[in-house]
């Protein structure tokens, strides 16, 4: 048993999260004993823009705060780095985000189940399961993190597996991975692991796993829930990338010392090993034996034997041409037996009839002068809604569907077409991007690396075809099945608009997600 007297540090790292407020209250309220609690924070906002972010106050005798301007902010690991700083003394060390939610008794349960812990140098980790604001609990399982391949940068991955609490192991499992956003342990672990502050994301929970691990601390799984998170993609939530323009260069930078420090690839960049003898591995165990023992060999990217790089280029170029492949046939056979447009009976003109003048209202309160068109299709019912636009943008994959559409449009200033797959390929910014009946016939894969890739081209706006089905059930390109943009695995959030198609037994609309954020 767990000594009863000891003091907990929780360390929270906080990026213009309106969130954290209420995690903290979460934190003191859920503990069967707030007083032995003390919360450090690095808060990053920008004064006046965020002051929702701080409309409640819990026992701030007990949280010490520090605070930045949203512009001096370097990223996550920067962040935790500051809030680690915070630590004075207490025995235990929890460190969480800034949107979770607890268990009652959390406090007890990770003591006690840290003493049960086979080892006197044991670390417990995982992430925990989901929460929806305000308090919407995920039901209570056990967290497995697996080991899914390495990225295209040379920075492992992971996903994870859940099991029923009935299924748990009576003791916590020994393993070789953390969870970034839910960790905790003797304090010591701040003396010998102290943050990186020149790590910015991807990579920063595996290098703190191996260093860790090296420097002869043990990693167990917890057997039952701890606490919550928000995974949810909550609209006018801003992250660290959204107002950092040049964050893929700090991205880079820390890669490329990750890939170091783990034997991928060795650097000779000054500014990549800056301070790393301060943030390395530890003596007590060599990388040599972290591989043994994970299965991770990192200098040949393999995951216990078996080659786990992300696709390559040919694998990249193969699976394009097998959605291509699989659209054109359709195109060329009328795969959808319409009369009227070989892009199926939701693209006729009367099927579009009503979504098509709630369109035209919401390019007017959008300020829409730009319309990415991404799956556009054969542009059957479009120009209906294009007359208002200075510049109309479509993409499919077909390479037959957007001559069709381009010999429509020959004399009509304003519309521009290319053959590109959605999957693998950049839009252009727009005010908004349009993708009505194109993410329906993709696989949930591939509609995370549209979603993306739409992101990443600074539109403003999504304008995508939902449901309010509760499952994303998988399918195989060109196959299709209602889905829904607010659920797993895309967790888009509720979208600011939802237009109604009026279908009779159907839920099918069209929601308009902010993916750019203008504060």
């Amino acid at each position: 048993m767990a000594d009863s007297n000891a003091t907990i540090f929780v360390n929270i790292a906080s990026y213009r999260d309106t969130e954290c407020q209420h995690t903290v209250r979460d934190l003191f309220e859920k503990a069967d004993n707030p007083d032995r609690v003390f919360a450090g924070i690095c808060w990053q906002f920008v004064p006046g823009a965020d002051d929702d972010c701080f409309l409640i106050e819990t026992r701030p005798n007990q949280v010490r705060v520090q605070e930045f301007h949203a512009k001096e902010s370097m990223g996550v690991c920067w962040a935790r780095a500051h809030s680690q700083k915070l630590w004075n003394g207490e025995d235990y060390t929890f460190q969480i985000d800034s949107h979770m939610r607890f268990k009652p008794g959390w406090d007890t349960i990770v003591l006690d189940m840290l003493a049960s812990c086979p080892s006197e140098r044991a670390v417990l980790s995982s992430y925990p399961i989901s929460y929806e604001p305000p308090n919407a609990l995920a039901p209570d399982k056990v967290v497995t993190i697996k080991p899914k391949h390495f990225s295209e940068f040379g920075v492992l991955m992971f996903n994870s597996t859940a099991k029923e609490l009935k299924d748990a192991p009576a003791i916590p499992k020994q393993t070789a991975f953390i969870a970034a956003g839910m960790l905790f342990g003797p304090s010591d672990i701040n003396k010998d692991v102290p943050y990186d502050p020149k790590l910015y994301f991807q990579g920063e929970e595996i290098t703190l796993a191996v260093r860790l691990w090296t420097h002869g601390w043990d990693l167990y799984e917890p057997n039952a829930v701890i606490a919550y998170h928000d995974y949810t993609k909550r609209p006018g939530r801003v992250r660290h990338w959204h107002d950092k323009a040049d964050w893929n260069t700090l991205n880079m930078k820390s890669v490329a010392r990750v890939r170091h420090l783990l034997g991928v690839e060795a650097s000779n960049d000054a500014e990549v090993l800056e301070d790393l003898d301060q943030f390395g591995l530890g003596l007590t165990r060599t990388l040599s034996d972290y591989e043994a023992f994970s299965g991770v060999s990192f200098s040949q990217r393999q995951i216990n034997g078996a080659d786990a790089r992300a696709l390559d280029s040919n694998d990249i170029k193969a699976a394009k041409a097998h959605r291509r492949d699989v659209f054109t046939k359709i195109f060329d056979s009328n795969g959808w037996g319409s009369p009227e447009t070989r892009s199926g009976d939701g693209a006729t003109l009367a099927r579009t009839d009503h979504i098509r003048s709630h369109l035209l209202r919401l390019f007017r309160d959008l300020n829409v002068r730009v319309l990415a068109d991404a799956g556009c299709g054969d542009v059957n019912w479009q120009q209906q809604i294009a007359a208002q636009l200075q510049l109309y943008l479509g993409y499919d994959i077909v390479q037959g569907v957007i001559a069709t559409a381009a010999g429509r449009h020959v004399n009509l200033s304003g519309f521009f077409f290319k053959c590109a797959d959605i999957v693998t390929e950049p839009v252009a910014q727009a005010d908004a991007i349009l993708c009505r009946d194109c993410l329906t016939h993709l696989t949930n894969d591939e509609v995370l690396a549209a979603i993306d890739l739409f992101r990443r081209s600074g539109s403003q706006y999504l304008i995508a075809t939902s449901f309010s089905t509760p499952d994303n059930t998988d399918i195989a390109a060109g196959e299709w099945r209602p889905i829904n943009l607010s659920a797993a695995p895309f967790n888009m959030g509720q979208p600011i608009h939802l237009l109604s198609e009026n279908l009779k037994d159907s839920s099918k609309s069209l929601g308009v997600w902010t993916l750019k954020n203008t504060a």
